[in-house]
């Protein structure tokens, strides 16, 4: 029994190993404002859209007639022209081939999501790295669309995202109305590539704590469970030192296996896991975050599930 707790978020990890072949090709866009620095690289094959009261200085930059990142998402999903359509963020590095493989995944009647590697910078950048790649586990104990790369046919998208406009996350909400019209989430394994969210102690665990915050009060009841699951095995880990060095070391060969960098640094970063283990927990209390530089109220509206007329 005390092994199945130390190995059972490893045993859901395999069920995010299943290849899929083939490419489609897509549209490209990514919601955007500022001036992140992965968009130097990747604003070359992709679509920036920009709010309106922001400044566009990319080739190929639209204005939506509103702001926020969940409004930018509803306009593509409306007014794309291809048959296929990926969505990135703005502070990821991707391929034009990670775009078209992600399409792929998508088949024909699901959406494709990925996950993204931070890339540390000193101590506390690889504890962010660490601490992000839990994410890994979390979508191998349950589906969840990850809205830094999203990808599917127009019209799969389309209803998937009808109403996220008015959306705190617009991860969550993506998840629980998949969940609702029965869409499938398919995953695959890609190569993006972020820079680290914070670099500091504090800054690091509110971003954390931020993105438990919004899983557990918007995401669907299966995403609730399975948070409730990692803190459990999080918890459980505390007898046994011994699993954090195995995950830790298995997180290292993970990004190995990838190609993303990783340092010796990775391993030593145990802080991660006390950090995500508090978080999760305080998650399920938050009633508000910082975002943004604003104050945000975490008030769980899930979508409801559509009148099957309405599909």
């Amino acid at each position: 029994m005390d092994w199945l707790l130390i190995v059972a978020p490893l045993l859901a990890e395999f069920r995010n190993v299943k290849r899929h072949a083939g490419r489609a090709p897509a549209c490209v866009y990514i919601p955007a404002r500022g001036r992140e620095q992965p968009l130097s690289h990747t604003s070359r094959y992709a679509v920036v859209v920009r709010d309106a009261d922001d400044e566009c200085a990319e080739d190929t930059c639209v204005k939506t007639p509103t702001t926020g990142k969940s409004a930018a998402v509803e306009y593509i999903v409306n007014n794309a022209k291809c048959e296929h359509v990926v969505i990135f963020d703005s502070d990821v590095y991707f391929t034009p081939a990670d775009a078209e493989r992600l399409a792929a995944a998508a088949g024909h009647d699901g959406v494709a999501t990925s996950y993204r590697l931070v890339v540390g910078k000193g101590f506390w950048g690889w504890v962010a790295a660490a601490a992000s790649d839990f994410g890994f586990v979390l979508m191998g104990l349950q589906r969840f669309v990850w809205g830094g790369a999203v990808a599917g046919r127009k019209e799969t998208l389309a209803r998937v995202m009808r109403g996220v406009s008015n959306a705190v996350s617009d991860d969550m909400y993506a998840t629980a109305r998949a969940k609702a019209l029965g869409v499938p989430i398919r995953f695959i394994y890609l190569r993006l590539i972020s820079p680290p969210p914070a670099d500091s102690p504090r800054t690091l665990f509110k971003w954390i704590q931020r993105q438990y915050a919004m899983a557990a009060r918007f995401g669907p009841p299966a995403v609730k469970a399975g948070l409730a699951a990692l803190a459990i095995w999080l918890a459980a880990w505390a007898l046994h030192p011994h699993a954090l060095l195995i995950y830790a070391i298995a997180g290292y060969m993970r990004r190995k296996a990838l190609g993303v960098p990783a340092t010796p640094l990775y391993i030593p970063a145990a802080v991660a896991y006390v950090y995500t283990l508090a978080a999760v927990v305080l998650g399920f209390l938050t009633r508000e975050v910082e975002w943004r530089g604003r104050v945000v109220k975490l008030n769980a509206t899930p979508p409801e599930r559509p009148h099957p007329a309405a599909r």
